[in-house]
């Protein structure tokens, strides 16, 4: 019986209680930040950063998929011509025009987008944001498992700074959070199943690029197959919904822009994102080493995922490791993707034996509090906030770390 998922015949006594020191600031700052969201659209930028408007990465999804339903799929691969199609159908909701918005995602992403098609932007942003938090919902009491705190796991990675900016900005990290935790949730009981949800990380390339070797090192062969098989459907689904032509359009894109990015994404994009990348270039290294220093990166995040899926680690040890590593190796990272560390954190803290000391709580607050000071472009604190997920990976994995307290419970 995994421990880690707290079986029938046991029960947790670490609950995820902070102390006041770190749960009122936390708090207060989570409280902050989704002010934030309410306030911009009257007054984008008044009380903190000036997100423009409400939504405006949903833009680049909903444009995408209305441009394909409408016969105009050519243009969502000209970044250009994209943007200005945004900045002229979204005038109204925009507080200035967006500097440069391609698309850069894979024609599979369309299938997850397509039922929201019809709901217009603003219902079809909504209904994203409530869809895709209700399923980590599900997934995180999946992981909690019945005599576990789920109630304080959801409050920890659905109410943290990072979920509000997700919201804000209308990304979809709660969907990946979701998969990653369900998908490896389901390992040991449902492998098929199981791998069947990790493939549907394809949507999103970046974070899916460590599933195939977490998998290898666990041995779990079925579970391969069967995220193969579940992105391999995406492409085929794809394609007969909206045409091949995408598929054949999207690749030399992508090749093209691994070769040589095109620099407009890199100003716009990536650099106000916190991958190693990115706080590698501002830190001061010249293009080509943050370019070697995030391989160095990735291949690390690959090798610690090796480690812990090789390993006796329970299911919520590994899940929380392949979260950290997936926001290490990923080559752009926004701040709403700290809601997979402030998750990797609660796991982390979860696996630790009772009472805990302040300098876990402390750590945690500092994942909760890091999205607040980003971007690193604007922020330079937030420069170091790669070595979050390298430390949350060594105190996972280093040897003589407490278990987390159990006991049988009593027969009858």
């Amino acid at each position: 019986m995994d421990l880690a998922h707290g079986g029938g015949n046991f029960e947790q006594r670490n609950v995820l209680h902070p102390p006041a020191v770190v749960l009122i600031p936390g708090l207060v700052m989570s409280f902050y930040v989704w002010l934030v969201l309410v306030t911009t659209i009257p007054y984008p930028g008044k009380i903190g950063l000036d997100y423009n408007t409400l939504g405006t990465d949903w833009m680049v999804f909903y444009g995408a998929i209305r441009s394909v339903l409408d016969g105009n799929a050519p243009l969502i691969f000209d970044g250009d011509r994209f943007t200005d199609f945004l900045n002229t159908n979204f005038a109204g909701w925009l507080s200035k025009p967006l500097e440069f918005r391609p698309w850069a995602y894979p024609p599979s992403f369309l299938l997850i987008l397509l039922p929201f098609a019809p709901l217009g932007f603003f219902g079809s942003y909504v209904a994203f944001q409530v869809v895709t938090g209700a399923l980590l919902a599900v997934a995180l009491r999946s992981s909690a498992g019945a005599v576990l705190p789920s109630g304080a796991l959801l409050v920890a990675a659905l109410a943290c700074p990072a979920s509000a900016i997700n919201a804000i900005n209308g990304q979809a990290v709660f969907l990946v959070a979701a998969l990653i935790v369900g998908g490896f949730g389901l390992l040991e009981r449902r492998p098929y199943l199981g791998g069947l949800v990790l493939g549907l990380l394809t949507f999103k390339p970046q974070f899916c690029i460590l599933v195939p070797i977490a998998l290898i090192a666990a041995g779990q062969w079925r579970a391969l197959l069967a995220a193969g098989s579940s992105a391999l459907a995406m492409v085929i689904a794809s394609g007969l919904i909206f045409g091949w032509d995408l598929w054949l359009r999207w690749f030399p894109l992508i090749l093209e822009n691994l070769s040589s990015p095109n620099q407009k994404w890199i100003e716009y994009g990536r650099m106000w994102g916190h991958s190693v990348y990115t706080c590698a270039i501002l830190l001061g290294a010249p293009e080509r080493l943050a370019s070697w220093i995030q391989l160095l990166a990735t291949l690390g995040a690959a090798v610690s995922v090796v480690i812990a899926f090789r390993s006796r680690l329970g299911t919520r040890e590994k899940t929380a490791i392949f979260l950290a590593a997936t926001v290490l190796a990923a080559p752009h990272s926004g701040p709403y993707d700290g809601t997979l560390l402030v998750i990797a954190a609660a796991f982390w803290l979860m696996a630790r034996s009772a009472p805990l000391p302040l300098w876990c709580w402390t750590l945690a607050f500092m994942i909760w509090l890091m999205p607040l000071l980003s971007p690193p472009l604007l922020f330079p604190v937030a420069r170091i906030v790669p070595l979050l997920p390298v430390l949350l990976i060594v105190l996972l994995l280093r040897p003589g770390v407490p278990a987390v307290a159990v006991r049988q419970a009593p027969a009858g």
